[in-house]
């Protein structure tokens, strides 16, 4: 093993260590260590009895605008506050809330109304608060790691108070401050461990929240609230929104399943479990009297502006705000269009400067194997003024099996090489100025079609081709000297995938692709082998270990054979890893370096945690959410070897990365890279 792979595992083992449990209920007597354990292991003998149950659920919410200015309109969902002069806002819903299991459920809201325009959801963050899961590992989804787990109880501090009636108090705080931990109280049953009603405080997205709930009595309900209460600050730019929500559980009265996304006040009245409060009541009688003075002067020869009504209620909505809906008979297809101008697509590093990055999907569901797939994506660099997409079409034909058929158009990087230009110039052409910069440059564009068919959970077989159409920057160049400008690859390719603990360990892929000069329009013979190994390992309390190794090499290539383009080592430029952007790739690197080398061996590893270096910092750590560390190896043709060490964290904001490279174990560079986060669960 070398030095350097001895001292990544030297420093990914001590971060675990650092982060592994302290002994449980230290300095608690006996019965309150009882009551923590019963509280712990609460869920255990119910948690299968919840699945497919269902209930209809009531939501009574207000919405009051404290503060407001135009960069309101930067935040999806609230472009509809944000431009009209209204401060007090009401709504209703009515849905059905069916699970799968404790932290699996479907809400399929059937009946809302509202003075809010267009009845949307301003607070589309809160909605995930109206089922915590409170004795899951997280409370909502991936975030906010609740103190009613086992396996966070080293984060929290306790203290128990008794009551006379077999009740106990348990307060809880955290022991370092953090957004992905909270505050608050539960009255606890002492004889089984049952949560009767909790109360907690915290701030998560740039939201300050306090949940009450109530939670049922008996059997798997007892699992989930039978009433609850957020209230809710959203603080942004000089901008200050409350709301404060109310939902009851388990109401008797069940509407039809084609109900669906309703507007009808006179259905909500039948459905709603209580009367509604004056003030809001207020509210809707205002609006309603609004409407019928707006409808009054509204006249043949009076209607508003057709530009304010297409700029402001059609174009404005759309470019700040996704655009999404459903299709079909029985909504079996979807769409989802990125916001068109949104900061959170906006990207900041000192390789490619300023890049913008959005996407498209759409699906479509013939059956429960069966479905069409398009997961389309758009970028552009400004510093290099390049536009990029990839747009990959999947059928699936067996969705069990993973089978499927899946073609892809894109244009990929301008791959760099200088070959041609060096033929050029021994052949003793003078007539072209051998200094411009992008002489060495080449636009790519390529079409893939593969097919994929698990023929177990071990391993899985796929093929098909790749086609490459490489055309030179400057193409005047290639011209003017009678040279050929575009370059054109075809190859057949066969891959093999085999994962020995199945889906949740690590997956080892093998790849070869062969290029076939005269097939098609192919200008080369080449043969190229890649490998691949992936493993992401998930530790309590939303930790994680991501690690990457693989290698490539070229078999065989002619003369002519001017591109190495591989598979596996490329420079993204439109990068999706796995918990975040920058995970298992190089930061750093030169571009040149991927298509240099006969031949790469590469090893990249991330280690992430919401409680690791800076959040442990009094202040400042109360608002970092993820912190993560990278370690990055590359060896290939003049690097022996190139690596890259990084930090980086995520708080509401922003995600940023401080990254140090070497190359031959020499200092190589420093660099940092800025991706937003305002609003990514908006």
């Amino acid at each position: 093993m070398t030095n350097g792979l001895k001292h990544i595992l030297f420093v990914m083992v001590s971060m675990f260590v650092f982060h592994t449990n302290a002994s449980a209920f230290t300095g608690w007597d006996s019965k309150d260590s009882l009551v923590m354990k019963k509280l712990f292991s609460y869920q255990d003998s119910l948690r299968d009895d919840i699945n497919g149950l269902s209930m209809n659920v009531y939501t009574r919410f207000r919405v009051y605008t404290e503060k407001k200015n135009k960069l309101l309109l930067t935040v999806p969902s609230m472009y509809s506050l944000a431009r009209r002069k209204n401060i007090h806002y009401a709504g209703e819903t009515y849905s059905k809330l069916t699970f799968t299991d404790v932290d699996q459920y479907e809400l399929k809201k059937q009946l809302s109304v509202g003075t809010i325009p267009r009845y949307k959801n301003v607070f589309p963050t809160i909605t995930e608060m109206f089922t915590p899961d409170l004795y899951e590992v997280t409370i909502f989804n991936d975030h906010i790691l609740s103190p009613f787990n086992r396996t966070n109880m080293i984060l929290y501090r306790y203290g128990i108070t008794r009551f006379s009636d077999n009740r106990v108090e348990v307060v809880f705080r955290p022991r370092k401050y953090n957004t992905q931990l909270i505050a608050g109280k539960a009255i606890v049953d002492e004889h089984t461990g049952r949560i009767i009603s909790v109360d907690f405080f915290g701030e998560y997205d740039m939201i300050r929240f306090e949940v009450n709930a109530v939670m049922n009595k008996e059997g798997p309900l007892s699992l989930l609230p039978n009433s609850l209460d957020v209230n809710a600050t959203f603080n942004y730019l000089g901008n200050k929104i409350n709301g404060s929500h109310h939902v009851e559980y388990n109401l008797p009265l069940s509407l039809p399943d084609t109900i669906e996304n309703s507007h009808d006040l006179a259905l909500m009245e039948k459905v709603r479990p209580t009367l509604l409060p004056a003030y809001e009541e207020r509210m809707y009688y205002l609006q309603d009297s609004i409407n019928r003075a707006r409808d009054s002067v509204r006249t043949p020869n009076k209607k508003s502006p057709l530009w304010r009504r297409i700029l402001w209620d059609s174009i404005g909505s759309n470019i700040l705000n996704r655009i999404k809906g459903n299709f079909g008979n029985n909504d079996q297809g979807y769409f989802r269009l990125s916001p068109i101008f949104n900061p959170l697509y906006l990207g900041y590093n000192p390789k490619r400067g300023f890049t913008y990055k959005s996407k498209i999907r759409a699906n479509y569901r013939f059956t429960a194997e069966k479905e069409i797939a398009l997961n389309a994506r758009l970028g552009y660099t400004f510093k290099y003024h390049q536009f990029y997409f990839r747009l990959p079409v999947r059928y699936t034909f067996r969705e069990s099996k993973h089978g499927y058929v899946e073609v892809e158009v894109g244009n990929g990087n301008r791959i760099y090489n200088s070959s041609i230009i060096d033929k050029m110039k021994e052949e003793g052409i003078d007539s072209v100025t051998w200094m411009k910069d992008n002489l060495d440059y080449f636009k790519d564009m390529y079409t893939k079609m593969f097919a994929n068919y698990d023929l177990s959970e071990k391993l899985s077989i796929g093929g098909g081709f790749t086609f490459h159409r490489r055309t030179a920057v400057d193409r005047k160049v290639f011209d003017e000297v009678n040279k050929p400008s575009a370059y054109h690859s075809l190859a057949p390719k066969v891959e093999t995938q085999f994962r020995p603990w199945g889906w949740k360990g690590p997956i080892f892929t093998v790849y070869y692709e062969q290029g076939i000069k005269g097939l098609g329009k192919s200008d080369m013979n080449y043969g190229r082998l890649e490998s691949d190994a992936i493993w992401q390992l998930r530790f309590p309390r939303l930790r994680s270990l991501s690690m990457r190794l693989g290698g490539g090499a070229y078999t065989m290539k002619d003369k002519n054979c001017y591109f190495l383009d591989y598979e596996n080592f490329r420079e993204d430029n439109m990068p999706g890893g796995w918990n975040d952007d920058w995970t298992g790739e190089f930061q750093l690197l030169s571009r040149t370096y991927y298509n240099y080398s006969d031949f790469y061996v590469r090893a990249n590893m991330t280690y992430e945690s919401p409680l690791m270096l800076i959040s442990r910092i009094p202040i400042v750590g109360k608002i970092i959410e993820m912190e993560r560390i990278y370690v990055s190896y590359l060896v290939a043709k003049s690097l022996y070897p190139y690596s890259e060490w990084g930090y980086g964290f995520t708080n509401r904001l922003f995600s940023i990365g401080l990254f140090v490279a070497t190359k031959n174990m020499k200092y190589d560079g420093f660099g940092c890279r800025i991706g937003f986060e305002l609003f990514r669960d908006w």
